[in-house]
């Protein structure tokens, strides 16, 4: 006998979030998001200049399952 087990399916959505400022902004941005518990640090781009004097950007991925209405 054989048994398929299939999870759940959940419907989840995708965040991107970007940060586009100074580097030290952008990183304190990061560290902050993540204390408050919304977007892991170490889950974010390195920071990477976008051709503007001083200026850089870094981008989050999130997904969650939305809540159920």
């Amino acid at each position: 006998m054989t048994y398929e087990f299939q999870l759940p399916v959940r419907n989840q959505e995708l965040v991107r979030l970007i940060a586009i400022g100074d580097y030290g902004a952008v990183r304190d941005t990061i560290h902050q998001l993540g204390a408050l518990g919304y977007a892991d640090p170490d889950r974010w781009s390195k920071l990477i200049p976008t051709g503007r004097e001083g200026e850089y950007l870094s981008i989050h991925t999130r997904r969650y399952a939305p809540a159920v209405e």
